[in-house]
């Protein structure tokens, strides 16, 4: 069996090819896909920046789709539901997968960003039953590809140990900082602003009714004012993670989520004087990706500004120049499928 896939031939060069399709063995699914979002990862890795993306690969990792079929009998519920997948793959043998951190076992592997593990730009995919979560049908497909980047948003404000009578800075108005601003309104933390510096993220901000302000207005708010208890840095760079020191309250909580640079430099005055707390964010446990599958079925209306423009995989390849000239206004475009 063959199928159509988006594959990245060279860097900044995408063509729809055909794909056969992998013996399905193992605990695995065949998923056909319905749609599958663009992440910003994909844009900045397919021009070879980032040392994350490949020539020859398949990209996509936020998918939605249904199970076609599964090669062990026990998860054979599971044909014929419309799932959205998880795309890290962890060993779940190791130490840290035993205590339920298998968002950072060791072996992972990540759907369409490791090599050789093809991923959800393409009418198929094979990922593990277990990576599987149900969705309600009254999600669209293009809507149930925000679980994961919502997943990563809900698993900062878990690690930030976020709580009611927080004040919290997001610095970064992207789809990551939007996802941490909609898990702050999970767990019942309204008191937050979200820096942003361009005008049209903003503007997708106000979608939600969250506050959202250029970085030159932040002295402004917090002169005469509570600095903030918990920062997220949403971008991770140079100019992001300065301003996380420089709106903080001493004591306060740094949780750096963005990758934007490889090396920052750390204050280390403003950490240990006025015992300020970094912590690292990277994806989410498997039952936080479950849970949020879950939450978002309840939660339609709220997530719904989260996707700006929706494309099919024959126009795809345009999409990704579009990206590349730089002045293409977007928040969340969504590759969808026929069904």
């Amino acid at each position: 069996m063959s199928f159509r896939s988006l594959v990245l031939t060279n860097f900044n060069e995408f063509a729809v090819e055909d794909r056969s399709l992998a013996k399905l063995e193992g605990d695995n699914a065949l998923i056909k896909i319905l749609a599958t979002a663009i992440c910003g990862s994909d844009i900045h890795g397919a021009n070879g920046s980032t040392g994350r993306r490949f020539p020859d690969q398949v990209m996509g990792h936020e998918a939605c789709g249904i199970v076609e079929k599964v090669s062990a009998a026990d998860d054979s519920k599971l044909v014929g539901k419309r799932v959205v997948i998880n795309p890290l793959i962890s060993c779940h043998r190791c130490d840290l997968c035993l205590i339920g951190k298998e968002h950072v076992c060791r072996s992972r592997k990540v759907i369409g960003v490791t090599k050789g593990v093809d991923g959800a730009f393409a009418q198929y995919v094979i990922a593990p039953s277990r990576n599987l979560a149900v969705i309600s049908e009254e999600v669209s497909p293009t809507l149930a590809t925000t679980v994961e980047p919502l997943s990563v948003g809900f698993h900062a404000v878990i690690r930030a140990g976020l709580v009611k009578g927080d004040k919290v800075l997001i610095i970064g108005g992207g789809p990551i900082g939007q996802a941490i601003g909609l898990a702050c309104i999970r767990v019942g933390v309204g008191d937050f602003v979200i820096s942003e510096p361009a005008e049209f993220k903003r503007r997708y901000i106000s979608k939600y009714d969250f506050r959202s302000v250029p970085p030159t207005e932040l002295s402004k708010i917090y002169e005469n004012s509570t600095r903030p208890t918990v920062v997220f840095d949403a971008v991770g760079n140079m100019h992001s993670f300065s301003d996380a020191f420089n709106y903080s309250d001493v004591g306060a909580r740094i949780i750096l989520v963005g990758m934007d640079t490889p090396n920052l430099a750390i204050p280390s005055y403003e950490v240990s004087a006025d015992e300020r707390t970094i912590l690292g964010s990277y994806c989410y446990t498997d039952k936080e990706f479950k849970d949020t599958a879950t939450w978002l079925g309840l939660n339609i209306a709220l997530v719904e500004p989260f996707i700006s423009d929706v494309t099919t995989m024959a126009k795809a390849p345009e999409m990704f120049a579009r990206f590349q000239e730089g002045s293409f206004e977007y928040n969340r475009v969504v590759i969808a499928q026929d069904e």
